[in-house]
């Protein structure tokens, strides 16, 4: 748009109300509307809800990448004693964190890029978190975040074990906790 002056300045005022209008819809797209902060966007969905990982797993790890393949079948192969994942009381997953023998309730996360991660409540990717980086509801590979883990637990490969018969006798996936003395 030109503006041109006359010594008058009749134009420049013409326009002011049309800069003024032009400036508060700008304003309201931007910001939410008149100087409030845009809305939150919420939390990102996980890619992989907790519904898909929970269930009775083999689990196998690997460290070297072409031993990928060879660890998903050794995983599969491992059902006679499968690490079992629940679903916690508050929608997470009830598994181990690394050097942790009691498993506890973590939160399935998830981020931008459709990344998926599983660890304590908190930001994606903290240092606790393991990363799902692949998942296809037979097979799920999750790496660990933290560098000295990696190093020592290698990448889980967990492969859904089959469902057990309705008529075998299914075994507690947990025994009781011992009584306490004067209970």
């Amino acid at each position: 748009m030109r503006i041109e002056s006359n010594c008058s300045g009749t134009s420049e005022r013409r326009l002011w109300p049309v800069i003024l209008i032009v400036a508060a819809i700008g304003g309201c797209a931007g910001d939410g509307g008149f100087g409030t902060p845009p809305p939150a966007a919420g939390p990102v969905p996980p890619a992989v809800p907790a519904s898909a990982i929970a269930g009775r797993w083999g689990l196998a790890a690997y460290h070297r990448e072409e031993d990928r393949e060879r660890t998903v079948v050794t995983a599969r192969g491992l059902c006679s004693q499968p690490y079992t994942i629940a679903i916690g009381p508050n929608g997470g997953v009830v598994m181990h964190l690394a050097d942790q023998p009691q498993m506890q309730e973590l939160a399935v996360k998830g981020a931008t890029g459709g990344r998926t991660f599983i660890g304590p409540p908190g930001d994606p990717g903290g240092p606790e978190d393991r990363e799902i980086i692949q998942a296809d509801g037979q097979t799920i590979i999750m790496r660990w975040l933290d560098p000295e883990v990696a190093s020592r637990y290698g990448t889980s490969v967990f492969a859904r074990c089959p469902d057990a018969p309705a008529t075998a006798a299914r075994q507690p996936a947990s025994r009781p906790a011992p009584a306490r003395k004067g209970q």
